[in-house]
C-alpha cells in the first residue's frame, strides 16, 4: 500500500495530502476529486503552464461551475499551494502582495452550499514548512505541521460518510504514510477511491532544486482544445 491511512469513507469528496516522500528528497502534494452529482463527475484535472485546474469533461453538460471549476494546485516562486476551490487564487494574490497564508484565507468563508456547508481545505509547502487550513461553518482553523520525517504526510478532505445530506469533515488534519514513487502513489490512491464516485487525482512531486512534476489520472477523457 503506497498511501497508508488514505480516507476509508466511501465518499470523501475533495481531498488533499501534503507530506514528504519516503526517501526524504521531495515534498508531495496529492489532490483528488470525487462526486455524486452529474455536474461533479463531469470534470477532469488538466495541467496548464505548471498549474493544475479543473475543467469540464463535456462542456455541453456543464452547469454551475461556482464550486467545481478552479485552479487546484499552483506555485508562487518556491511556495506551492493546493486547495479545493478558488481560495487558492486568493492565497496566490495575497502572497504576491506581501501577505500571509493566514491573512489570505481569513478573507474567505465556508462554501455557500447549505445544508452541507462544504469546508474549504488548503495546504502550503514552502522550504521546510507545511501549513494547512480548514474553513468550516464554525470558522477558520490553521495548522503548522511539526517537522515531518520521510514518508510522513497530513490529510484533509471535505466530507465523511455517504449520507443525504452529506456531512462535512470537521476533524483536524490526520497523519498518513507515503511510500513508493509518484506513479505508485497515484495508482494506489486512485484504487482507494470508490470506483463509482472517483473523478480525478493528481500527485505533485516538488524536488529540492525547486522543480516539480505532476502525475494525473482522470475518470473521463480530457476534451480536445
Amino acid at each position: 500500500m503506497a498511501v497508508e491511512g488514505f480516507p476509508s469513507d466511501r465518499y470523501s469528496g475533495r481531498g488533499l495530502i501534503a507530506g514528504r516522500s519516503a526517501d526524504g528528497e521531495s515534498w508531495l502534494q496529492l489532490y483528488w476529486l470525487s462526486g455524486r452529482s452529474e455536474n461533479s463527475r463531469n470534470r477532469v484535472l488538466i495541467e496548464e503552464e505548471g498549474q493544475i485546474r479543473t475543467t469540464s469533461a463535456d462542456p455541453s453538460k456543464q452547469m454551475d461551475g461556482t464550486f467545481t471549476l478552479y485552479t487546484a494546485l499552483c506555485s508562487v516562486g518556491e511556495t506551492h499551494i493546493v486547495g479545493n476551490g478558488d481560495q487558492v487564487k486568493t492565497v496566490v494574490e495575497t502572497l504576491a502582495e506581501g501577505g500571509s497564508f493566514e491573512q489570505a484565507l481569513r478573507k474567505r468563508s465556508v462554501e455557500e452550499d447549505p445544508p452541507i456547508w462544504t469546508p474549504r481545505i488548503t495546504a502550503l509547502v514552502s522550504g521546510k514548512k507545511l501549513l494547512l487550513s480548514k474553513i468550516g461553518k464554525d470558522g477558520h482553523a490553521f495548522f503548522e505541521a511539526a517537522p515531518l520525517e520521510p514518508g510522513q504526510g497530513l490529510c484533509l478532505h471535505t466530507y465523511r460518510g455517504d449520507g443525504d445530506p452529506i456531512l462535512p469533515f470537521t476533524e483536524d488534519p490526520y497523519p498518513v504514510r507515503l511510500e513508493g514513487d509518484v506513479d505508485e502513489l497515484l495508482l494506489s490512491s486512485w484504487k482507494r477511491l470508490d470506483e463509482e464516485l472517483r473523478v480525478a487525482l493528481v500527485v505533485k512531486e516538488i524536488r529540492t532544486d525547486g522543480s516539480f512534476h505532476h502525475a494525473i489520472v482522470n475518470r473521463l477523457p480530457v476534451p480536445n482544445g
